[in-house]
């Protein structure tokens, strides 16, 4: 089973291309946690304010495990500053 999350971002328009590079950048830092098959950002064609955080994982407590990264606390609160409304995770088991 994978367990999948999908975060739905809007960066503020200012902000548009350092979430794009601080979010890819960090994406190739979590790929390399332990049980983390994806992470990877993709940007709306029509809304380059829009985002989509996909993450894969082998199972759900590797969810869990990726929030210890030594990175998570500080890009997520680096995230929070930089874009218009709160994040909309969904999380799914495929």
């Amino acid at each position: 089973m994978v367990y999948m999350v999908i975060v739905f971002v809007e960066a503020k328009v200012e902000s548009i291309e350092a979430v794009k590079s601080r979010m890819t950048e960090a994406g190739k830092i979590y790929e390399k946690d332990p049980g983390t098959i994806e992470f990877s950002l993709q940007q709306d064609v029509s809304n380059p304010q829009k985002f989509i955080l996909v993450e894969r994982y082998d199972k759900q407590s590797s969810h869990a495990d990726h929030k210890q990264n030594p990175i998570f606390e500080e890009t997520m609160k680096w995230l929070k500053e930089n874009v218009t409304k709160p994040n909309e995770p969904h999380h799914i088991n495929l």
